[in-house]
């Protein structure tokens, strides 16, 4: 130990911190020490950012005197505001001891540990030791918090709001909001701390409401609103504004399914998390499972809208999910849909180029052994060689998308459940092939391919009669070119079996009765037998 207490000076540094829960759950804008001398006095350091670790790091130092008291208290808070406080924050940890006790490390760093707070123990990294009188000590010191009424309440309202998320008693909730309700009342919208005082009732509020302890979540999400409303860009508390207001938009689309919030909620996180630093605890929770994660699942179960209004949703959803993101090649799987939908809609060709570079990097994304690749090799292909092949007629477009699905069909074995599509989707683009090149090993192979989707479609299945057709259709196109009875024969009997299964309210039944009737004139000019042309 050094020395008596009299007349000693010390140097006490404040290295950093770890395990620093904030008891409400609220992320803060950061964290401070305070060292209170007497009840009069105190030293309070810089407000450090919290990092992902829940640690922060001050490396901020002040020389006391010892004769003030003969102990001091050390205390960890969380400040819910960046720059001007409103009240003293919300207490992490707080210690009294001797100064005998602080300064029996013997010139080392020493760690200093607090009551546990949700299952763990703050603790803080000192340094103290006794140094020669210095003229600063003083004017290192400040007057306590104003003892002013706004200050009181609202202290009061972080001590019962952080007792009622420890003890869920809904007597704490009321309480809190309660002395919040005050404040803001205090608070004219002129006050340089109405923001604050709207985000800490709003706050109290919103937890209440995920507890199912408070039911109207519209006036919390008003009173976010109005908070980032003071909070523009700039203002050192706008990222944290944004991330309290997509958090109550994410706890309504939560339990209330809202499409408009999880759509709002896209672009608010669009635009805070170029604003939040790699490694602060607000980076880790806007991009983890709660976060952004939840927000782009929540798009991405939308239905696809191709309206200019839901190709910008689907493209923020896209930048949400950078090269490396585990939902990338879903978001843009849907970004390239809604494009070739709008190119459907308009025929702008720059519409369906971009859905293909889209649908090619989603393919990139999914090596081999990735479970989604059949599904996006087949989506390009379909872009490829029903879409742009059909619009400009390029052969290599034709042939790429042949190569695409015949990979997409290897990785559905014989018991895959997307095998029967697979199946149908190369004999489609072979019969495309065989129509412009008559090459009859293409034909060939789409009727073998529609044979065996057909017996993956027995009856009963919803998608037999499609495969009815396709295999009629391809069977009716090998007969015009190669006049091979047996398969016109066929393609009747197929035509008659998918009227029976499908019915009069079918919307596709005019267009297989057409093909019938078709078939069944071929047959009658080749036979001329009565029978077909009465049917």
């Amino acid at each position: 130990m050094s020395g008596s207490s009299e007349s000693r000076y010390i140097r006490l540094n404040v290295v950093s911190g770890s395990n620093l829960q904030v008891p409400s759950e609220r992320i803060p804008a950061g964290i401070y020490v305070s060292i209170n001398i007497d009840s009069q006095k105190r030293w309070k350091s810089t407000i450090g950012v919290l990092s992902s670790d829940r640690s922060a790091a001050w490396r901020d130092a002040v020389s006391l005197s010892s004769d003030a008291s003969p102990a001091l208290s050390v205390e960890i808070r969380a400040s819910h505001e960046a720059d001007r406080m409103l009240g003293s924050g919300e207490v992490i940890g707080k210690l009294q001891m001797s100064w005998d006790e602080l300064l029996n490390h013997e010139d080392e760093a020493f760690d200093l540990s607090f009551p546990s707070v949700r299952g763990v123990h703050p603790s803080l990294t000192l340094k103290a030791a006794v140094v020669q009188a210095c003229d600063d000590q003083d004017g290192a010191l400040s007057d306590s918090l104003v003892d002013c009424e706004m200050t009181r309440h609202t202290d009061a309202g972080h001590a019962q709001f952080a007792e009622y998320v420890a003890s869920k008693t809904v007597s704490h909730l009321n309480a809190a909001v309660e002395y919040f309700q005050v404040v803001l009342d205090q608070c004219l919208v002129s006050h340089p701390d109405h923001a604050a005082a709207l985000t800490n009732l709003a706050w109290a509020r919103l937890k209440g409401y995920i507890r199912n302890d408070l039911q109207d979540i519209d006036t919390t999400i008003s009173l976010f609103r109005d908070a980032l409303a003071l909070r523009l860009q700039h203002h050192p508390d706008h990222s944290l504004s944004l991330y309290n207001l997509t958090e109550a938009l994410t706890w309504r689309h939560n339990k209330k399914s809202t499409a408009a919030d999880i759509r709002e909620s896209a672009q608010l996180y669009h635009e805070l998390l170029p604003l939040c630093p790699e490694g602060t605890y607000l980076r880790s929770i806007t991009s983890g499972k709660n976060g952004v994660d939840y927000v782009i699942a929540g798009c991405n179960n939308l239905p696809r809208d191709a309206s200019d209004e839901g190709i910008c949703l689907r493209q923020v959803v896209l930048d949400l999910c950078p090269v490396g993101h585990r939902r990338r090649p879903k978001a843009l799987d849907n970004l390239s849909h809604v494009l070739r939908s709008r190119f459907t809609q308009s025929g702008n060709i720059d519409d369906l180029d971009e859905c293909i570079q889209f649908r090619r990097e989603a393919v990139s994304l999914c090596p081999k052994g990735h479970t989604d690749r059949a599904l996006y090799l087949n989506n390009l292909a379909l872009s490829l060689g029903g879409y742009r092949f059909d619009h400009q007629g390029n052969p290599n477009d034709l042939d790429e998308a042949i190569s695409l699905h015949e990979e997409a069909l290897r990785l559905c074995p014989v018991g895959h459940k997307s095998r029967a599509f697979s199946l149908d989707s190369l004999g489609g683009v072979l019969t495309t092939r065989f129509n412009k090149r008559s090459a009859r090993d293409d034909i060939t192979r789409a009727i073998s391919l529609y044979r065996e989707a057909l017996t993956l479609h027995p009856p009963g299945h919803p998608h037999r009669v499609t495969t009815l057709n396709n295999l009629a259709s391809t069977l009716k196109t090998r007969y015009d070119k190669f006049d091979v009875s047996e398969d016109l024969n066929e393609a009747i009997d197929l035509y008659r079996e998918s009227l029976q299964l499908a019915g009069l309210d079918d919307p596709g039944h005019h267009v297989t009765l057409h093909n019938l009737s078709s078939a069944l004139c071929s047959r009658f000019t080749h036979t001329r037998e009565n029978e077909d042309v009465e049917e």
